[in-house]
C-alpha cells in the first residue's frame, strides 16, 4: 500500500478544487437512482436532482476535502438516490461516487435518499480523501 505525505494529498486536493472551479458556470453534482455504471459511460438510472456546487467548493484539511453544504435544489424526477455525478464547470466529468442519508456511509450525503419531484434536496456533506 502507497502512503503518501499530508503536503502531496492536500496540493492534490487543491489541483481537485481548481479542477472543479474551471468552465464558465459552478460545478455540479448530479443524483442519480440505480446502479452506479463504469465511470464514464452513461447513466442507465434516470437524474432525479442536479445540485449546483457554491464556491468556495469546499475546505481542505489534513488530506480531506471537505465540500461546502450547498443551497436547496429542485428534485426533477421521483426516484430513489444511490450514487452522483460530479462534474466541474464545463461539465466535464471529476468523479463518480455513492450517496447516502446521513446515516450512510455515502461519500455525498443528502437529507434523505427519498426523493420525491417538484420537492428540494441539498448536499449536506461530502468528502474527498
Amino acid at each position: 500500500m502507497i502512503e503518501i505525505s499530508t503536503q502531496l494529498q492536500t496540493d492534490r486536493l487543491t489541483a481537485v478544487v481548481a479542477f472543479l472551479a474551471m468552465g464558465t458556470s459552478n460545478a455540479r453534482i448530479e443524483i442519480y437512482e440505480g446502479t452506479r455504471p463504469v465511470l464514464g459511460e452513461e447513466p442507465t438510472g434516470e437524474r432525479l436532482a442536479s445540485i449546483v456546487l457554491v464556491e468556495p467548493v469546499g475546505d481542505i484539511k489534513d488530506g480531506v476535502l471537505t465540500l461546502t453544504p450547498t443551497e436547496e435544489a429542485i428534485i426533477e424526477t421521483s426516484g430513489e438516490a444511490t450514487w452522483a455525478r460530479v462534474l466541474n464547470g464545463d461539465g466535464e466529468l471529476a468523479w463518480d461516487c455513492d450517496v447516502s442519508d446521513l446515516a450512510g456511509l455515502g461519500e455525498l450525503r443528502l437529507p434523505s435518499t427519498t426523493l420525491f419531484a417538484g420537492g428540494f434536496t441539498r448536499l449536506v456533506s461530502g468528502v474527498l480523501a
